[in-house]
């Protein structure tokens, strides 16, 4: 092998250890929202949150806790029963290990719902920063994820104890219904929203950038949630005394391992 062409090999390998150097974890390449199921979802003024228990899901609506509305739907996304447990609600998450809803209410406490007695019950008093904050709870049940002003707060779920804090690098700045302050968790990633309604950025689990990508459709900012391995979003109803019809959509993200 000649001088030369030794040389051209060392500097190819030279500059491929300098790319692997720099560019360190490679990140998707990009996300796809692939919409896998829609609920028409009836409510007094605005869609808050939704989960779901293995078989049902649940929403809570938020706006006023004298109409507090509590909808079950099955697997398929078709209406069971509503109920009234006296929240004005921000976020819901059923606890698989303690077979409870737990729904974050405007304020800053954690509470119980049950849906059979309609009743509620507080489990963690004066645990959140922002009243209005729609907060995210890791699918394990093991934690909570509280935005506020581009920074999130991690609490433990039974206990509100604060485990750590850290900031995220790019958050809507917009507070006119919840974008600022509404956050999702998968058990890889967290879902804030972008610089629009229709845009959403992906952090992990650590508050370091991964990617964003656009919804084929706008959402309401506090009904960000992750239930049953997909994301969601609402068309809100904005039903007022009058109650009205919102939708929620469920996006499997096709990219994002």
């Amino acid at each position: 092998m000649n001088r030369a062409i030794k040389l051209l090999l060392v500097v190819a390998v030279a500059f491929a250890a300098f790319t692997r150097a720099t560019c360190g974890r490679t990140k998707p390449q990009g996300v796809v929202p692939v919409l896998r199921m829609t609920i028409t979802d009836h409510v007094f003024y605005h869609n808050m949150g939704i989960t779901f228990d293995g078989s049902h899901y649940f929403t809570i609506n938020g706006g006023n806790e004298e109409q507090s509305t509590l909808n079950e739907y099955d697997a398929r996304g078709r209406f069971v029963g509503t109920s009234s447990v006296g929240l004005d609600g921000r976020a819901i998450f059923w606890h698989a290990d303690d077979e409870e809803l737990y729904v974050k209410a405007y304020g800053a406490s954690l509470y119980t719902a049950d849906p059979e007695s309609e009743e509620s019950e507080a489990e963690l008093e004066g645990v959140f920063t922002e009243n209005n904050s729609s907060i995210g709870f890791s699918p394990d049940g093991q934690r909570m994820y509280e935005l506020s002003g581009g920074g999130v707060t991690v609490y433990e779920l039974l206990t509100g104890d604060e485990l750590e804090s850290f900031e995220l690098s790019a958050v809507s700045a917009d507070d006119n219904r919840g974008y600022d302050k509404s956050i999702a968790a998968s058990d890889k990633y967290l879902f804030v929203w972008g610089e629009s309604d229709d845009t959403v950025a992906v952090y992990d689990l650590s508050g370091s950038y991964v990617t964003r990508f656009e919804l084929p459709e706008p959402g309401f900012g506090y009904s960000l949630s992750w239930a049953n391995g997909m994301l969601w979003v609402a068309k809100d109803a904005d039903g007022f005394d009058e109650g009205a019809d919102g939708t929620w959509y469920g996006y499997r993200l096709k990219g994002l391992d």
